[in-house]
């Protein structure tokens, strides 16, 4: 025991090891190997979304200025009146000139001046310095070749200032000013401030260690923000310009080395003016910081380690200790340890807990079930009146001892009743009442929970669910009724959306007694015999159920009469169509259920007498089951039809039409006797049928359903059979077999050589040549 003890010492020495350093270790190194690259890149993404942020805010003040100049050159100041007569002796004009160049000068912080340039008289015009001539040819071609640019805005990138001001950028945006037909007299330029361009670069280069610049598209550097222009700067400008052009780069991201120094470099156009920005950013520089954090994190975590190791060794000495003492607790209730569960008593440990938590489980779940059940037969007998043996006091604790505190409280009670079950559109089916029944209880209880009301939902598996409330006894019976209502009213909207059947909620009267609970459910029973039936959601209040007003009932007894009369003569298809009829005739009562149902009793107990009349007996046919029985526990009148028609009519139907086709069959056999005994004398289709007492329309029917010949036919063929036997077996006259037969002597020819093709002489004489051959 003492090895193997030593054997789970060291185990447990390495497990302990294994939990505590190596993850410190792989941290450690995780945080150097992997963290450094990781930050560098989140520093690396971080700056690129600053730069691509103050790019797009360049962009978009850029863009500002081109919409202003846009929106000033239409301005009603520069229309072609401005051009006419000399300006100069247009004071007001002039003056208003002037107050708009210096509103257009401070409308945005990049334009560092206006000018207002006019062809026809060879001005400029600006707030600083005024109306201003330009003086040589040169400087008058350069602008008046403005105005032949295509496009009527653009940038002027070798901007030229013939004025005493001098731009610090030498790029200015121009924007013609244009008259009526689109002929440009002038332009508005604007020239743009070097020290707003640096200040929006500065971000970018806070520390002047890195290169942030614009070049404009010819190439030259329009500002490299506010960086010296130190030799080294220099070289770095130039040496990333080359790397630029090497890599053929106009847009795009990269790294680049240069003295162990790594630099971000963006670069990028401008949409607007097709200018390029170019921006390094030394990463190496920003991660030193936290490269060194890094690299005392690591130290730490090294010395850390050698700690672990030594809390390790310590721990597992002591850990074992406890472990023995849990195993011999364990072994005390449960014997001695087997070869296997000895070479590793946690193993062993772990077997019997789950064991244990397993039989655990399974007892508290059939305790649970227990309960529920036991909870569920209490409350669906206490409220059916089953408990009637107990007092008030003792049902209230009965209903404690279940978790249901109502001492001092009245009761209400919703039934919940469930109809036409076939009409679900695919949801259930014939049979399926159970788990109908199921559902409903499930929806109910959801409800319930989801209102925040003291309820219990009790499945009575037939259809019906009743859900019992209680509430405070000294709350006003208008509210509770308002609330049960409500309550109603979502029960019926959930169970017919999901259940797609008939829903129909008694409200019981209220109660203030747990022994007086079954009196209210009974009234809900009761009241649902008042439902009306052509309804598929409805709401019966039991205290506001007011009697109906006495009106004549009206029972189609004619109806009833045709259908008893289809049924004595067996026709089913007929009949069915008569109880149809007669149910539809029922409609007026089919609102009060219980009229409907009185109805169709009255119905059910005229067919019976109709059928004991024709000697049928019921009781004998159906094996003693109670008939009215079974119409009393149907609800829908879809469903009482549909009983009539296949248990009623058509099993009286059926047997109807048995007797009278074993009748039917007698009168032919007879009528087929009394052809074959009188058929020589004169017999009719009307004179068999009165001596069978049968009208000759039935007996022409029946008589052919049974010999497959129409009787006309059938006597024909006797009468003929019996002239051939004569004309074979004697010499008598052709006249005197005729009489015999029952016909005159001319129709007697002629019938005969219709049916057989010759007269009877010939066939007499071909009966003598076939005897003498023979």
């Amino acid at each position: 025991m003492r090895m193997r003890n030593f054997n789970i010492f060291y185990k447990h020495m390495l497990l302990v090891f294994a939990a505590t350093c190596l993850p410190m270790a792989i941290i450690a190194l995780s945080n150097y190997w992997i963290g450094i690259h990781q930050i560098k890149a989140e520093t690396n993404r971080n700056h690129q979304l600053q730069m691509t942020k103050i790019v797009s805010s360049l962009e978009e003040q850029i863009a500002r200025i081109e919409a202003l100049g846009n929106q000033w050159s239409f301005h009603p100041l520069f229309s072609q009146q401005l051009v006419e007569g000399e300006l100069q002796l247009k004071h007001n004009e002039t003056r208003e000139l002037l107050t708009s160049l210096r509103i257009l000068q401070g409308a945005h912080p990049l334009i560092e001046n206006v000018v207002l340039y006019i062809r026809n008289q060879d001005l400029l015009i600006s707030e600083e310095e005024g109306i201003n001539p330009i003086g040589n040819e040169q400087s008058k071609a350069i602008f008046s070749h403005l105005l032949e640019n295509p496009t009527a805005l653009f940038w002027w990138e070798d901007a030229a200032v013939p004025l005493k001001y001098k731009s610090t950028t030498q790029a200015a945006m121009v924007h013609k000013v244009q008259n009526e037909n689109l002929e440009a007299y002038g332009a508005l330029l604007f020239y743009l401030s070097k020290q707003q361009l640096d200040d929006l670069l500065y971000p970018l280069n806070p520390d002047g260690q890195g290169v942030a610049m614009i070049i404009k598209q010819n190439g030259e550097l329009l500002t490299n923000g506010r960086a010296r222009a130190s030799e080294e700067a220099q070289l770095l400008n130039e040496a990333l310009s080359r790397e630029i052009v090497d890599r053929g780069l106009d847009s795009g991201d990269f790294m680049y080395k240069r003295d162990r120094i790594s630099y971000s470099v963006s670069v990028g156009v401008f949409e607007t003016n097709g200018w390029r920005y170019i921006v390094a950013t030394p990463i190496t520089k920003l991660m030193a910081p936290v490269i060194l954090t890094l690299k005392l994190t690591l130290a730490v975590c090294l010395f850390s380690l050698l700690v672990a190791i030594l809390v390790s060794w310590f721990t597992s000495r002591n850990i074992y200790r406890p472990i023995r003492h849990v195993v011999g607790l364990i072994r005390e209730g449960s014997g001695s340890l087997t070869d296997n569960e000895g070479k590793n008593e946690f193993a062993y440990i772990e077997h019997r807990w789950r064991n244990l938590t397993k039989e655990s489980k399974a007892l508290q779940s059939s305790l649970e079930q227990s309960r529920l059940s036991l909870k569920e037969g209490f409350m669906r007998q206490w409220i059916q009146g089953h408990l009637a043996y107990l007092n008030e006091d003792e049902l209230q604790d009965r209903l404690e001892g279940n978790g249901w505190m109502l001492r001092g409280k009245g009761f209400a009670i919703l039934l919940v009743r469930l109809d036409d079950i076939a009409g679900t559109m695919g949801r259930f089916n014939k049979g399926d009442e159970q788990l109908a029944a199921f559902a409903a209880a499930n929806i109910a209880e959801e409800i319930m929970s989801g209102a925040g009301t003291e309820a219990q939902v009790i499945n009575f598996y037939d259809l019906s669910v009743a859900v019992l409330m209680a509430y405070e006894a000294d709350c006003p019976k208008e509210q509770i009724k308002k609330q049960l209502f409500q309550l109603a009213e979502a029960l019926i909207g959930e169970l017919t959306r999901f259940l797609r059947m008939r829903v129909t909620v008694g409200v019981g009267k209220l109660v203030y007694r747990a022994d007086s609970i079954h009196k209210s459910l009974e009234e809900a029973r009761q009241v649902m015999r008042f439902r009306d039936m052509d309804k598929r959601e409805q709401i019966l209040d039991m205290e506001n159920l007011l009697p109906h007003n006495a009106s004549p009932v009206s029972y189609p007894f004619d109806m009833e009469e045709e259908l008893l009369q289809c049924i004595r003569m067996g026709l089913e298809e007929e009949a069915v169509k008569k109880l149809r009829l007669f149910v539809d005739s029922l409609k007026p009562t089919r609102g009060r259920e219980l009229l409907f149902r009185q109805g169709m009793m009255q119905l059910l107990g005229s067919i019976l007498h109709a059928l004991m009349k024709s000697g049928i007996d019921s009781g004998a046919l159906y094996r003693g089951h109670n008939l009215y029985e079974q119409l009393g526990e149907l609800t829908d009148p879809e469903e009482i039809q549909q009983w009539f028609e296949t248990a009623i009519v058509g099993a009286f139907v059926r047997v109807m039409a048995d007797n009278r086709n074993k009748r039917i069959e007698q009168i032919v056999d007879k009528v087929i006797d009394i052809i074959s005994r009188r058929y020589s004398s004169a017999i009719s289709l009307e004179s068999c049928a009165d001596e069978a007492g049968i009208t000759s329309y039935n007996l022409s029917k029946a008589f052919k359903y049974h010999t497959g010949a129409n009787f006309i036919d059938y006597l024909t063929n006797v009468r003929l059979d019996k002239a051939k036997e004569l004309l074979r077996s004697s010499e008598l006259k052709m006249s005197e077999i005729a009489e015999r037969v029952g016909y005159q002597p001319t129709y007697f020819l002629r019938i005969f050589k219709k049916n057989e093709g010759i007269t009877p002489g010939q066939y007499r004489i071909d009966y003598s040549s076939q005897g003498r051959d023979g």
